[in-house]
């Protein structure tokens, strides 16, 4: 059964960040998108895929949420890479702008563009 059937309103975040060399950096960034204000794993929040490119220094984690949970993913996932992130000393042979360089939202069952540009719409 697919989960538009099942009523369900998944999207997801493509989140760029500047640094692939430190591991547990990125991991910890993940780990943030994951959980909860109380520390305990979110329910409607996993992280699908981490890609990280050791020459560009940048790695992408794709985090798929309710629409409704994606924001406050993404937010503990930025305010983590900001905190983690020295952009002093970070090098890499791809130009960047911070330590979160872009985040890209989807949809992907149940919702339209249209509500992924609001929940981006928030972080302005």
């Amino acid at each position: 059964m697919s989960s538009s059937r099942l009523g369900l309103r998944l999207a997801v975040c493509l989140l760029n960040i500047s640094e692939a060399r430190r591991k547990y950096i990125v991991e910890n960034v993940a780990k943030a998108a994951l959980l909860e204000k109380n520390g305990q794993k979110h329910p409607e929040v996993s992280v699908l895929n981490i890609f990280s490119d050791q020459e560009y220094n940048r790695s992408v984690i794709t985090i798929a949420a309710s629409v409704a949970e994606l924001g406050n993913s993404i937010l503990a996932a930025c305010l983590e890479a900001f905190q983690s992130i020295d952009m002093e000393v970070q090098e890499g042979i791809h130009p960047c702008l911070g330590a979160v360089d872009l985040i890209p939202i989807y949809p992907l069952s149940g919702i339209g563009v249209e509500e992924c540009g609001a929940v981006a719409r928030n972080f302005l």
